[in-house]
């Protein structure tokens, strides 16, 4: 029992020695303090990026058409004068806006109407000296009454005639004025040109009896309707806000010269528009109450598109199906989205689903996303 307790012993000694010693070496060679530092892990990137708060908004989506400012063909007064005349003095131009009673141009009778005027005063003259010659003849019982009653009927007819001539103004110089106000829309005359009886001398138009004549594509035929809202901007005059207006005839006919569809559009008001002017008509076909973004908002993604929105300092992205549209605002559709949600506008490019962001309303949207 004492061999056992002996050898236990000795072994023991050894161990601990063996510790010592493996100490001792430990202690005495140099340590690497940095392996004894605790890891940090470096923090990841954060993106700056300014935001929106999304918001529900009316978005339109319009049809773009080009055309002309006319005047109402029923509405477009032609003044012409039944006899053959010379235009002696034009008192006004093209597109200028003449009052009631203004006096227009000045006209003297032709040759012909003169020589017509004085055929119907040697007309009438001749009935009488005939009538007289007659009466004589029936009192010496060499005519019947009968005789009479056919001069009587030719001299009645040469004054009809002659007064005819006299109330159209024949014999005497013309003055041509206004009937109402309005705006000369086609002077068709010169000074000192002979015109034919009943041709035109110029047209006028009722400052508010305009049409605006719009070309459409064929194809875009199906989404037009009578009394559809139009706005209607001058191309070469800026305005504060567009022209309204409605669609008030859809032609059925493809205009051989413009290969277009004609639409004509009734404006509410003409203040700002001008005969035969260019203008642009934006025509309403759609409209929406929908969640709306700025386009700098959609990201094409994988065929689809998607948007990111800011939580808790976090990316989170959407995929999104896109609606209605216009130049700045597009209508996103998407089940994870509501109504005050941080819509990221700017540095989107950049982020992925989960990075780290530092947002900032947006300078450029003030408003939200309804502007």
């Amino acid at each position: 029992m004492k061999r056992y307790s002996k050898k236990f012993l000795v072994i023991f000694i050894l161990l601990i020695l063996s510790v010592g010693f493996a100490m001792l070496y430990w202690l005495s060679e140099p340590q690497d303090l940095n392996s004894l530092k605790v890891s940090i892990p470096e923090p990841g990137p954060v993106a700056q990026v300014e935001t929106i708060k999304l918001h529900k908004g009316e978005i339109k989506e319009t049809l773009s058409a080009y055309g002309v400012v006319l005047p109402l063909p029923d509405k477009l007064i032609t003044l012409s004068v039944p006899y053959i005349s010379k235009v002696d003095m034009i008192q006004v131009n093209q597109g200028q806006i003449v009052q009631q009673d203004d006096l227009l141009l000045t006209l003297k009778p032709g040759a012909s109407a003169l020589l017509q005027l004085a055929q119907a005063q040697s007309e009438l003259h001749a009935a009488t000296r005939e009538n007289q010659l007659l009466q004589e003849r029936i009192n010496l019982k060499l005519a019947t009454k009968q005789d009479m009653v056919t001069s009587r009927l030719r001299i009645e007819q040469a004054r009809v005639m002659l007064k005819n001539l006299a109330d159209q103004g024949i014999a005497n110089e013309q003055h041509i004025r206004a009937e109402h106000a309005g705006i000369v829309y086609l002077v068709s005359v010169q000074q000192g040109q002979i015109v034919a009886a009943g041709a035109p001398l110029l047209q006028i138009v009722d400052q508010s009896q305009w049409m605006v004549r719009l070309g459409i594509e064929p194809e875009d035929h199906e989404h037009l309707r009578v009394n559809q809202q139009v706005l209607i901007t001058p191309v070469n005059t800026p305005v504060s806000e567009p022209v309204k207006g409605r669609i008030e005839i859809i032609t059925h006919q493809i205009d051989p010269t413009t290969r277009l569809l004609n639409v004509f559009v009734r404006p509410e008001l003409n203040q700002t528009l001008l005969i035969n002017d260019f203008v642009q008509g934006q025509i309403i076909i759609a409209s929406i109450n929908a969640f709306l973004v700025p386009r700098q908002a959609v990201l094409p993604d994988d065929g689809g598109y998607s948007l990111f929105s800011v939580e808790n300092g976090r990316a989170i992205k959407h995929t999104v199906q896109l609606g209605l549209e216009n130049n700045t605002q597009i209508e996103v559709i998407a089940p994870d989205l509501k109504e005050l949600d941080e819509v990221v506008v700017l540095g989107n490019y950049e982020l992925e689903s989960g990075m780290q962001v530092s947002a900032l309303p947006s300078t450029q949207y003030k408003q939200g996303a309804t502007q």
